[in-house]
Formats: structure tokens, sequence, C-alpha cells
């Protein structure tokens, strides 16, 4: 499939990730679906996920947090558990409290914390 389109979100910002990181793709041609070719589903805005319900997470990023995914860029997924954001923000401290940084990341109300903390599995693993 060839796209004809890239959106990205209007609040991104490539040097701090953490947030609006979603992307859509408009592709050139209609795609009959499948079982291999299925649309994503997005909740709305004011759907809430109990902390211990799961979720499928994908994408093309990190491998784990120092590691690229390399060449033939498959598509990763993994099935995590949703987590409190006040769990998943303790993960996410600053480097040097009180010294705000470009590359400290926080968890903000619009987010959604998911990962498995048995097995790594996350974001960026």
């Amino acid at each position: 499939m060839t796209v004809n389109r890239i959106t990205v979100h209007a609040d991104y910002n490539k040097w701090h990730r953490m947030g609006s990181d979603i992307t859509l793709l408009q592709l050139h041609h209609h795609v009959e679906f499948s079982s291999h070719i299925l649309p994503a589903c997005l909740p709305e805005p004011t759907t809430s996920l109990a902390p211990d319900s799961s979720c499928w997470i994908s994408g093309w990023g990190m491998v784990t947090e120092d590691v690229f995914l390399p060449e033939p860029f498959q598509l990763q997924e993994a099935e995590v558990g949703v987590m409190e954001n006040s769990v998943c923000g303790s993960f996410f401290q600053p480097q040097y409290p009180g010294q705000p940084s470009s590359s400290d990341y926080t968890i903000h109300e619009d987010m959604l914390c998911a990962g498995d903390l048995v097995t790594g599995k996350s974001i960026c693993r």
C-alpha cells in the first residue's frame, strides 16, 4: 500500500515525544478488511479503563530505551496492562529535581499508561 497523506497530531512535539504521539495515514487506495487488515479503533476522549484491564500496543519505534527498531522495520506489538497514571509517573521522575529539563517526561491526564512490570514489555520494549 502506498500512502497519500500523513497527518501528524497538531500538538505533537518531536523534541518532547511523550504526548500526542499519534499519526494518521491516508492510503492511496481503498483497503478490503480481512482477518489480517483491520481498522485501529480509538476510544472516545471520555473513555475510562480500569487499571487491571489489558490493551495492545503497537508501533515501529524503539525496541528498548536505547535501541532503534532494525530493518526491515516490522511492526511490533504487545499485550500490556493498564496502570494508574500515578504509578506510571513514578517511573518518570526528573533526573535533577528542581531543575526542569527538556529531557524530563511528565504524565498528563490525557495519557494512558500501560506496561508489564513482570516481563518489561512497554512502549519501549
